[in-house]
């Protein structure tokens, strides 16, 4: 398994159709909007940095993108507006966290959040916000506050899902987190801000770097310890 940086248009396009087969098709949370294009693909995704996760065979597994504060705004501001709380902060949104169902359950999923930390880090950001799904059976939003998240609004309805369920946004100072992770949680620390052999940042060369067959990639770097939460 590896996380990359996603530049190349192919590979974007196969992003966006693995985000609406999980999205849309499987779980049924989102609407089909896409005209039969069968992506899920958004005005953000012009400025956002795109991660996903490969396995062996070169299939996409995971995704996650980082959303920086721009002229659009955020996407969860379709929802609650930032205005108040984005004063003296840069702020990064991560979203569009997505694992496939035999990747479930597996580090997986923490590797592609700590794919999206680095990546907010790297563009300035003070903050990092998200919105989740209240009561979808994953129970993500405690993973969240078990991190250091701040609930900054909710339970609220979100147009852009079809479920009866409401959503909450959260908000991660990430200097406040960096000292108490060192402080009271070092493998948290060591976890999100050590280099790690499965996420590239396309800082490098590999695979990022005009990426279109990783099928053909054969090397199979082992992730950093997950630590117990």
């Amino acid at each position: 398994m590896q996380i990359l940086r996603l530049t190349d248009e192919k590979e974007l396009v196969r992003l966006f159709a693995f985000r609406y087969r999980v999205f849309v098709e499987e779980l049924g949370w989102m609407a089909r909007k896409d005209r039969g294009t069968h992506v899920l693909v958004d005005e953000f995704d012009r400025d956002a940095i795109n991660y996903a996760a490969y396995d062996r065979d070169g299939q996409i597994v995971g995704s996650v993108r980082a959303v920086p504060d721009g002229p659009l705004g955020l996407p969860l501001e379709r929802c609650q507006v930032l205005d108040g709380y984005r004063r003296d902060k840069r702020l990064v949104e991560l979203s569009r966290l997505a694992v496939a169902p035999a990747w479930r359950g597996t580090p997986l999923a923490a590797t592609l959040m700590k794919a999206g930390y680095q990546c907010a880090g790297r563009m300035g950001a003070t903050h990092i916000v998200l919105d989740t799904y209240v009561g979808n059976g994953f129970k993500t939003e405690r993973l969240y506050q078990k991190l250091g998240f701040e609930e900054l609004f909710g339970p609220y309805p979100d147009p852009d899902y079809l479920w009866q369920l409401e959503v909450m946004t959260y908000a991660l100072d990430c200097e406040a987190a960096r000292r108490d992770w060192s402080l009271d949680h070092p493998s948290l620390f060591r976890f999100f801000e050590s280099p790690d052999p499965v996420i590239d940042h396309g800082l490098s060369p590999g695979w990022a770097a005009g990426l279109s067959r990783p099928e053909n990639v054969t090397q199979r770097p082992q992730p950093a310890l997950v630590p117990a939460l």
